[in-house]
């Protein structure tokens, strides 16, 4: 390797190091989330990119949930990493490695998950999906092979197994209470209708 060449892939390793400092970062202070901080309800999902149930939320539902009341103010949303495949896993380093288009990377594999997730080369794959959003591939190439990501999302999952019992996708933490499996648009509004404050209600309790 020349000095060119050596120049160029430290380059490459500084700046997959900042995009891994960069989500480390966010993970430890704020989540990537969808929505108002302020919203009354916050849904955490833990889900799976090859699991079929959760594919159906974000293709059905969560895109209800998105234009009905994440975008309103009501609902505050956050993706957590529960992979149940090695494609799953790469998928969810994927996302990590999109930074700021987290939750735009997220949406897209789960649409084209029937392509990627089947493919000889996953990473690949991956990093022509990427790039068709506007992501650096050689960035994003760098992110993939660094191995922090895959310990982070194997202690995310361990730390979602002891302290919520998650065993299986998806499973959602709607304002800390445990919903076990995918449900209908219907579904998911009445919980959060549960969920969110009534004050007559609670008034009306503090009376008894």
């Amino acid at each position: 390797m020349n000095a060119n060449s050596r120049s160029t892939r430290l380059a490459w390793v500084r700046i997959a190091s900042t995009a891994s400092m960069f989500w480390f970062s966010l993970a430890a202070n704020a989540e990537p989330a969808l929505g108002s901080a302020d919203a009354p309800v916050t849904i955490v999902e833990y889900g799976s990119l090859t699991c079929d149930y959760c594919v159906r939320f974000h293709r059905e539902v969560l895109p209800l949930i998105r234009s009905r009341h994440i975008d309103t103010g009501r609902v505050r949303f956050i993706y957590r990493d529960f992979p149940t495949s090695m494609a799953a896993i790469r998928g969810a380093v994927a996302a990590r490695c999109a930074a700021d288009d987290y939750y735009t990377m997220l949406d897209a594999l789960y649409v084209s998950v029937g392509s990627w997730s089947r493919t000889l080369d996953v990473d690949a794959a991956l990093i022509q999906q990427a790039a068709s959003l506007g992501v650096d591939k050689e960035t994003f190439r760098a992110c993939l092979d660094d191995p922090q990501h895959e310990r982070a999302i194997d202690d995310e999952q361990r730390r979602a197994t002891t302290e919520y019992g998650v065993t299986g996708t998806p499973t959602f933490l709607i304002n800390d209470k445990i919903v076990r499996g995918v449900k209908a648009i219907d579904e998911m509004e009445a919980l959060i209708e549960d969920a969110l404050p009534h004050p007559s209600q609670s008034s009306a309790e503090r009376t008894k």
